[in-house]
């Protein structure tokens, strides 16, 4: 089917099932925004001089299928990523991000958050966090990045200070009171961690840290410029405190990527899901890491020096990157690369991928692979044109900077197949489908956009740098029994979704099951983006005061979107701007008090 330019999205929007009906474009009102009530039939993706981006009742819009449940503006602005975790106390906190504190909302009850805990990060901007639980006490990981000179408190600017780049340890069994524990600096590492992963090997804790880029990377041992920290959290050394202990790295090598931009940005983990004892990767762990052009990296962490598995190898090495700072002169343990994808799309079909090597990246659209997430659940897609064996899906989600036409590609893996060669596993993933926002074609934005590289009315606004990007998602399992748990997909036993932030764009549901189908089948990209889409909600917040200074992010713009996560039949939302959302797809509803895996 061609593309139907010149129809509103309420049109085009018809779902995979017939079950979901289509999805009406209407807003979905709050206590906020009441008086500025509208109802709209148009692209939700806005743009035009007529438009100010920094205007919340420009942007109260959703699908119909998606209802409001709260709003909570926090403390401040400048919020990141969000983790949603049930604490031993029975009750759900979300911890939150942000450019110089941690939040700590109560949203046991998700129609009426409250903050209880705010830690006030006296460092760099902390844009990540991670939760874990340990004998009963509860910790954040965090860290700090000076990525926006302009606001980093103190307001210094040096790249190699230790203290403003550190991977924080704070405690939070009291929420009322988080308080500092531990924390780590890679002397290999001066501009600091960007994100964080946690992982349980073998019942011990480990830290997973994706460190951009940096100067004192060894091109002799074939280390890219850019890498993985993998640390363990020791309980054992003093006082039973956790201690940040920094054991090695994962690194993509020069010689298996193509060039471009070789840029570590994000990575998360997995022990693998397969229950198939004579599949050679049946009980071992892997870092899914997001590389830029140098596509998705598959690294093996099973055999992670580990103080109960190799106590000899674990003192030997975790002294080393100790007694180093963890440079490469000791610290030199290295997770082996398993599997590699970088065979981007072809958008323009002029026989070459888009990438900035084949001088046609277009800002990013294809190649810029900023975020890598595996599927909680191997599934079986027999019922939708698969072999009768279950298959291992990964995700990954590009960052754009600025586009001549479309938004970002979501791409769907099949990381199933492998090839053994002396005994070691290589990944051999494939293409089952991609998604974009189905009006991304009629998007151009940024400074390669000659018709509307501004787009605001604001007299300080900055240029659509990253305006509907994808950043982060979280992709969810859905177990189906046709009874109180429907399917509202293509039938067999499971459904699954994907919640995705797109910065500006807001937040889209895509489904899982149409993806695969239309890689079996050969669909058209345009019709499977209309598919697959569920819905999609824009947060407008509420008028906040001044925004944050900063050299860098144009932060007047409301929505703009950190992350998304699924929690118990809801969705939570991040925004840098304003504060954290609460919403439920009403096909989610069902599963409120369900336990599934979502990674």
């Amino acid at each position: 089917m061609e593309t139907a330019k010149g129809l509103i999205i309420a049109g085009l929007l018809f779902l995979a099932s017939a079950s979901l009906g289509i999805v009406a474009m209407m807003d979905m009102t709050s206590e906020v925004d009441a008086e500025n009530e509208k109802s709209w039939t148009d692209d939700p993706l806005i743009q035009g001089e007529e438009h100010d981006h920094r205007e919340t009742t420009q942007h109260n819009m959703s699908s119909s299928n998606i209802e409001f449940a709260d709003f909570n503006e926090l403390t401040t602005p400048g919020n990141a990523e969000v983790q949603v975790m049930s604490a031993p106390d029975g009750r759900v906190y979300a911890y939150q991000a942000g450019w110089n504190d941690v939040h700590i909302t109560d949203v046991t009850d998700p129609t009426n958050t409250t903050v209880v805990g705010v830690y006030h990060d006296p460092n760099t901007q902390v844009l990540d966090v991670k939760y874990i639980e340990y004998n009963g006490n509860e910790f954040l990981i965090l860290q700090n990045q000076l990525v926006d000179t302009g606001y980093a408190d103190p307001n210094v600017g040096n790249w190699d200070d230790p203290v403003q780049v550190s991977v924080t340890l704070i405690d939070v069994t009291d929420k009322t009171n988080p308080h500092y524990v531990d924390s780590w600096y890679d002397v290999d590492h001066p501009s600091g961690p960007h994100n964080l992963y946690t992982q349980m090997i073998d019942e011990e804790w480990y830290i997973l840290v994706a460190n951009p880029d940096y100067t004192a990377c060894d091109i002799g041992q074939g280390d890219a410029c850019g890498g993985i920290t993998i640390a363990h959290l020791n309980f054992d050394l003093q006082n039973s405190l956790p201690r940040i202990v920094k054991i090695g790295e994962a690194e993509v090598a020069w010689e298996t990527t193509r060039g471009g931009w070789i840029y570590i940005h994000d990575m998360t983990s997995q022990k693998w899901p397969g229950d198939d004892v004579n599949d050679p990767r049946h009980g071992r762990t892997y870092i899914y890491g997001a590389y830029w052009e140098a596509g998705l990296r598959i690294f093996d962490i099973s055999d992670v020096p580990h103080p109960t598995n190799s106590p000899a190898e674990y003192i030997w090495h975790g002294s080393a990157c100790r007694a180093s700072g963890g440079s490469q002169a000791a610290c030199n343990w290295r997770a082996p690369e398993v599997g590699h994808w970088d065979d981007f799309a072809d958008l323009d079909e002029d026989g070459e991928i888009d990438s900035g090597p084949t001088g046609n990246e277009n800002g990013g659209r294809a190649s810029y692979i900023h975020y890598a997430e595996p599927f909680p659940e191997m599934v079986d897609t027999s019922h939708l044109g698969g072999p009768e064996v279950k298959r291992h899906l990964t995700i990954l989600a590009v960052e754009v900077l600025s586009t001549t036409e479309g938004t970002g590609l979501i791409y769907m893996l099949d990381t199933t197949n492998y090839t053994t060669n002396n005994g070691n596993v290589h990944f051999e993933p494939s293409l089952f489908s991609t998604w974009e926002i189905p009006t991304a074609w009629s998007h151009c934005f940024g400074s390669s956009c000659d018709n509307n590289p501004i787009g605001t009315t604001s007299e300080n606004a900055g240029e659509e740098w990253l305006l509907f990007s994808p950043h982060n998602l979280d992709s969810v399992y859905f177990p189906t029994n046709g009874d109180t748990l429907p399917d509202n997909s293509h039938g067999g036993t499971w459904d699954g979704r994907l919640y995705v932030s797109h910065y500006h764009g807001g937040m889209w549901i895509v489904d899982v099951e149409t993806l695969i189908h239309s890689g079996y089948s050969g669909q058209d990209r345009n019709d499977t983006n209309m598919e697959a889409t569920l819905g999609f909600y824009l947060p407008h917040g509420s008028e906040y005061g001044e925004a944050l200074d900063s050299q860098y992010y144009d932060f007047g713009w409301i929505p703009f979107l950190w992350a998304a996560e699924y929690h118990d039949g809801y969705t939570y939302m991040s925004c840098i701007t304003s504060g954290l959302y609460v919403v439920q797809l009403d096909i989610d509803e069902p599963y409120r008090g369900v336990l599934l895996n979502n990674g």
